[in-house]
């Protein structure tokens, strides 16, 4: 963007010095000035409150950032902690969720981005080492989650499926993801692996 600051109609020629000059000179050449100020001031503070910055947390308000090369990023963890009780996991909190399941609970997904946007959640159950196994039922609200079918394996075996309700063993982790491209209308799922 252009900046609209004007130092073209400042006289740098004025005053001329040994002779008298007329004040009005120097009232134009301040005026100018003046409003010269007040646009860098208007563009200053436009620059300080909608772009990037490297040393604060940033919010893009939805809009695209393209032609990105990217290096070295990562994503927020978001531990949840112990959960004896049906709780949200709130898409806000971040893409990558860990939940460690003390007894039976209903997790619930929420707050997904609008239609038109590919949301990505991917969820770490840990099955508490103390804990008999627990059922984790998962919710959409009134929306449908739907499970992975699995597949069969080169030894004709079939690949741990995706269910709901979803059964934690004591001592294992569990990595499952969740999708959706249409608000949370529907939501996909996938049983990523069980680690022990």
């Amino acid at each position: 963007m252009a900046s609209n600051i004007n130092s073209n109609d400042i006289d740098s020629n004025y005053p001329v010095a040994g002779q008298d000059n007329d004040s009005q000179g120097f009232r134009d050449n301040f005026n100018t000035i003046k409003t010269s100020l007040a646009t860098a001031k208007s563009e200053i503070t436009s620059l300080q409150d909608d772009t990037a910055k490297t040393n604060a947390e940033n919010d893009f308000n939805g809009n695209i950032i393209r032609e990105a090369n990217m290096q070295s990023n990562t994503e927020v963890t978001y531990p949840t902690g112990n959960l004896t009780g049906s709780t949200n996991i709130d898409f806000n909190n971040g893409h990558y969720q860990i939940v460690t399941v003390t007894g039976s609970i209903t997790l619930t997904l929420t707050n997904w981005a609008a239609s038109g946007k590919l949301c990505k959640l991917r969820l770490e159950l840990k099955g508490n080492s103390e804990s008999e196994a627990a059922t984790v039922t998962f919710s959409a609200g009134s929306q449908t989650i739907k499970l992975d079918q699995g597949f069969l394996l080169s030894d004709s075996t079939q690949q741990a499926q995706m269910t709901n309700p979803f059964t934690v063993d004591p001592g294992k982790d569990y990595i499952i993801d969740f999708w959706t491209h249409n608000g949370g209308l529907t939501v996909y799922s996938q049983l990523v692996g069980t680690f022990a």
